[in-house]
């Protein structure tokens, strides 16, 4: 994959939901990008980022390129392999995870790196086969586990590396929409365990729960627990759920023999009251655009270091499989109430 010599990379958002929201105000915001238009079949939804944002609006990909191909402002780029340049450098899916194959198939066949929410397809054997896709293709293909590029988890991560220590309840719509809370939620810390310890996932015991009886009646569970054994022994709990009145609240405690390393809550602000009638601060940010906003930011900038400077993404194919592979596991665990070994 050729690095950009040109100082801005030209980025396509598929997907203009809450994530291609966020996504599309950060790339806007951002000199080393150019937003060159949104994609999404509901053109009304995608219009308002297109006014927002001063963009187009397309309901494909490949309307996309052939506007963006009559209407070039830049010379062709030169690129290193035999495909020629679209007028696009970059992707970044923001859709439903169904839909991520088809683009991820198109994008790569037009020689388009993408940034991907994750997870980047349904299991383990799909995500590996568009990796392996994307390889031939010689594009990058970047999965956005966003815990790796946010500073207090990053600095947490570098405590372990280093040898230190050898949400707000969603409306019911959300919630029985939201898809299976081992897939929805888990990733990200799955992903984030898996990268502090270095190691992987042995066995995985997952059970849960539903908080109201529409859920029950729906098999949703909204609050759950996965208990993770690795192979070097440690012992991981993943408490989930997705109610918290009080805010977003993500912690992260990891005890070593020699001590702790603690990932604490975020706060709106730091002001402190303290009176006779006790001691008071705000509430914890609302929610994980507000708490992760940084991260987002940090996961773009590391994508346009992919585009223009070829640096490689620090998320691999076998780090999207084996977090399948665990989520997975997770929910056939919670399914059969055992114990899954992973293979």
């Amino acid at each position: 994959m050729a690095a950009s010599s040109f100082g801005r990379a030209r980025v396509l958002i598929a997907g203009s939901g809450r994530m291609g929201q966020i996504r599309a105000s950060l790339v806007y915001a951002n000199p080393r990008f150019e937003l060159c238009g949104i994609i999404d079949v509901n053109l009304a939804s995608a219009q308002v980022l297109v006014d927002r944002y001063s963009t187009n609006a397309f309901v494909s990909l490949s309307e996309a390129i052939d506007f963006t191909g009559k209407h070039r402002l830049s010379p062709p780029r030169i690129e290193s392999n035999d495909i020629p340049d679209c007028g696009i450098d970059g992707l970044i899916i923001s859709t439903p995870t169904f839909t991520h194959a088809a683009i991820i198939k198109e994008s790569a066949s037009l020689g388009i790196s993408i940034f991907t929410e994750k997870p980047v397809d349904e299991t383990a054997d799909e995500i590996r086969q568009l990796f392996d896709i994307c390889y031939k293709a010689n594009v990058a293909l970047c999965c956005g586990f966003q815990r790796r590029f946010d500073h207090a988890y990053v600095s947490t991560a570098k405590a372990v590396h280093d040898g230190h220590i050898d949400h707000p309840c969603p409306p019911i719509e959300f919630l029985l929409k939201g898809g299976n809370i081992f897939i929805d939620l888990s990733t990200h810390d799955i992903d984030y365990i898996r990268w502090v310890l270095q190691d992987e996932v042995e066995s995985v015991y997952a059970t849960g729960t539903s908080s109201l009886e529409a859920l029950k009646e729906a098999g949703i569970d909204d609050n759950a627990t996965m208990v993770m054994k690795f192979k070097k022994g440690a012992i991981v709990t993943l408490t989930m759920s997705r109610s918290a009145c009080y805010g977003y609240d993500q912690r992260c405690e990891i005890f070593g023999d020699q001590g702790l390393v603690c990932n604490d809550n975020e706060y709106q602000h730091s002001s402190v009251l303290s009176n006779t009638t006790g001691v008071h601060q705000s509430r914890l940010k609302h929610s994980f655009p507000q708490r992760f906003n940084q991260a987002f930011e940090a996961e773009l900038e590391a994508f346009a270091d992919t585009i223009l400077l070829g640096k490689p993404w620090p998320i691999k194919a076998n780090d999207c499989i084996a977090v399948q592979k665990v989520s997975d596991a997770a929910r056939k665990s919670r399914e059969i109430n055992t114990v899954v070994v992973i293979s």
